[in-house]
């Protein structure tokens, strides 16, 4: 059995629970999509406790996330730290070998090509 993953943004947990319950049941691997004004706002404390709140579900566990953080490097930093799946970072060509020397130590991703789905305007 193949999972394929596709990514999808969310506005709420509840929103968050039913797209991976769905994903599940299709036999599909979600990447949650979390945009640079909803991380920059709410921080990473905040995208920590989603993170608790969803593994804590036993039928929630199948997802990885994907962050969008511009040019904001101390939030690539800290995200880094945490091991988030895939990161999104605007930056020179001269800064993009350092942060994907530190995004390789770390096991996590960086600018991976996703075509990011959002839910309430397609039919899943």
């Amino acid at each position: 059995m193949i999972l394929k993953s596709y990514c999808f943004s969310f506005t709420n947990y509840n929103h968050t629970a039913e797209i991976i319950k769905n994903c599940n049941n299709t036999n599909l691997k979600p990447v949650l999509f979390i945009n640079n004004k909803l991380i920059s706002g709410l921080g990473v404390d905040w995208l920590n406790s989603l993170r608790t709140m969803l593994n804590t579900q036993k039928k929630l566990k199948n997802f990885k996330l994907y962050v969008d953080v511009k040019k904001n490097y101390g939030l690539f930093i800290s995200l880094v730290e945490k091991k988030i799946d895939y990161i999104k970072i605007e930056t020179s060509k001269e800064n993009i070998n350092k942060i994907k020397e530190i995004a390789k130590l770390n096991k996590v991703l960086i600018n991976p090509q996703f075509s990011v789905v959002n839910p309430l305007k397609s039919k899943i």
